[in-house]
């Protein structure tokens, strides 16, 4: 695998965020602040390759994951707000992190901007509203499919296997499994099965992935509070930090890296040096909502500084090994 021994901080960009310059604008701020694994969906990677490369960094120093999700994950779901039902009240383009929201100036409706939609559902927490719905599909499968067919080769995949139907999950897996053979992270929320189901589901997929004999490496992202918004409390972070010590014995035992995310924030690093004794056991950090919230709609130089600030942080995990 190529993550660095001290690689401590992954950028999530959104699964289903489509939006490339959006996407593509918020990565290079973070590599300037010295990240080198992002996570984006298959549609982006194209031209995050190029930006990189345009910006002189070379691409063999960074570890590039593209994300895909089982059926019915919510991940890979779309909000949708049906224009008849809809009031107007602008209630739900407040609540979204992603600016997905749109007010149509004419008929004095909302609607929502596919390529920015990452499905966090923050819009339908919104009391009394009848006018927003999800949708769910297999797009991003469909998206590696393209993405590898057009000769392009991500160092990972990261496979987003959130939802209760384990026929789906290991259906949808290997359906992978027969296009792709590098790395494989699986991302699971602990609050779909008992941990020995989840072990026990993880294993299987283990057993899968070897079986195709890949020279890659299996990984497990524990997913805690999903596309919380960007809290910045400790609570949102703790689920995520519980879940990956629950896996720990399981991960120490089959020589698997833990990954967290979900509901991480410039909090998590703190947690995590408290609940890890051993710096070898430390997760990696993905931040996905909260870092992209901290450098939005500013001046150049603060989101600079926000970045850099939440970067740190994450490598005092490494530093207090020393």
């Amino acid at each position: 695998m190529k993550l660095k021994k001290d690689e401590k901080f992954k950028l999530i960009l959104g699964l289903g965020n489509k939006n490339i310059k959006s996407a593509i604008d918020t990565a290079l701020l973070y590599t300037h602040a010295g990240v080198r694994f992002f996570d984006f969906a298959p549609e982006i990677y194209p031209d995050f390759i190029k930006a990189l490369k345009k910006a002189g960094f070379k691409i063999e120093d960074f570890t590039l994951c593209v994300s895909v999700a089982t059926l019915g994950d919510i991940h890979a779901r779309k909000a949708n707000i049906e224009e008849v039902v809809c009031s107007g009240c602008g209630l739900c383009e407040k609540r979204c992190p992603e600016g997905a929201i749109l007010l149509n100036k004419k008929t004095k409706k909302y609607s929502v901007e596919f390529n920015k939609c990452i499905g966090c559902g923050m819009c339908k927490k919104i009391s009394g509203c009848y006018a927003i719905s999800f949708e769910y599909a297999n797009r991003e499968i469909n998206a590696l499919k393209t993405l590898l067919n057009n000769g392009f080769c991500p160092d990972m995949v990261e496979f987003h296997a959130s939802i209760p139907d384990k026929k789906q999950i290991i259906a949808d897996f290997e359906d992978i499994l027969s296009i792709f053979s590098g790395d494989i992270s699986i991302c699971i929320n602990r609050k779909l099965f008992p941990v020995c189901e989840t072990i026990e589901l993880l294993s299987r997929m283990k057993n899968l992935y070897k079986a195709k004999n890949y020279d890659g490496d299996f990984i497990v992202q524990a997913d805690g509070a999903s596309m919380n918004g960007g809290a910045e409390d400790k609570n949102s972070t703790l689920e995520c930090v519980l879940f990956a010590k629950e896996l720990l014995e399981f991960s120490k035992t089959f020589g698997i890296k833990l990954i967290i995310s979900g509901g991480t924030n410039i909090n998590t690093p703190e947690i995590v040096l408290d609940n890890f004794t051993d710096e070898e056991d430390c997760p990696i950090i993905a931040y996905g909502t909260y870092a992209r919230k901290i450098v939005s709609n500013l001046p150049h130089n603060k989101a600079l500084a926000n970045a850099k600030e939440l970067v740190n942080k994450t490598a005092e995990i490494s530093l207090a090994a020393l």
